[in-house]
């Protein structure tokens, strides 16, 4: 008889880890990375990290996963997550080479480049054959807007690449550099960053090109195709309440 009982409370309790384990699943972690000195959309330095972090950790966080972002230079954050080490890694355009490495999320947020030059030696731009002949700064892992590449590539525009877009400003106001391309609002913020505000400005004409930031996961992840459609569900979730309207006014 005790036998008996034994094997019925065995019985029970072995029912009763699974009723616990089928009613609390442990909870999905995701470890990230993003870049730094690119206002106003990723740096340590921000508000909660720029808003393209704050819009991917609540995207995310919609899902009921823990989020960990981390910081990280550009191109070590885009190795490691490629390696392995970071589930996914944002915000970035799209470009081929990425592309046969990563999938790409729905666009995060549209950008508009534009031209920024020296006050001291203005640039004259209306179309992109306006800047032939000149020095570009564009950081390392930036990729020029579409229009300029071919020329970059033709060796017609002579490229610069330092280490961080923060240090373009300085360049372009040294002379080292004829000017720079970025977002209006990322360029603003650096050129304030850098103490240059008035002397290195907006040059007045169309943007150079426009173009989409994105999440991106290594196609190597087993559930990369999964993950995937659940962030961009997600991000189509917080479009239609309108918390996505909010976050980039806020």
């Amino acid at each position: 008889m005790m036998a008996l009982r034994r094997v019925i409370a065995g019985i029970f309790a072995t029912m009763a880890l699974v009723s616990v384990s089928c009613a609390a699943p442990a909870q999905e972690r995701l470890t990230l990375v993003t870049g730094e000195g690119y206002p106003p959309f990723a740096d340590p330095g921000l508000p909660d990290g720029g808003v393209a972090t704050l819009l991917v950790r609540q995207v995310l966080e919609g899902l009921g996963a823990s989020v960990q972002i981390d910081f990280l230079p550009w191109r070590r954050g885009y190795e490691e997550t490629l390696r392995g080490r970071f589930d996914a890694t944002f915000p970035y355009v799209r470009t081929p080479e990425r592309e046969a490495d990563f999938l790409y999320s729905t666009p995060l947020i549209n950008v508009r480049q534009v031209v920024f030059a020296a006050a001291a030696r203005p640039v004259q731009y209306r179309q992109p054959g306006d800047l032939r002949g000149l020095r570009l700064c564009l950081a390392l892992g930036y990729a020029p807007p579409q229009a300029l590449q071919a020329m970059i590539g033709a060796n017609q525009i002579e490229r610069f690449t330092p280490a961080s877009a923060e240090t373009c400003p300085a360049l372009v106001d040294s002379g080292r550099a004829d000017f720079f391309v970025q977002d209006q609002r990322i360029g603003m913020a650096l050129v304030a960053r850098a103490g240059l505000t008035g002397r290195v400005m907006v040059v007045p004409g169309p943007p150079v090109g426009e173009t989409e930031l994105h999440l991106i996961v290594p196609r190597t992840r087993p559930d990369a195709i999964s993950l995937m459609a659940r962030f961009d569900a997600a991000l189509a979730r917080l479009r239609a309440s309108g918390g996505y309207e909010r976050l980039l006014t806020q």
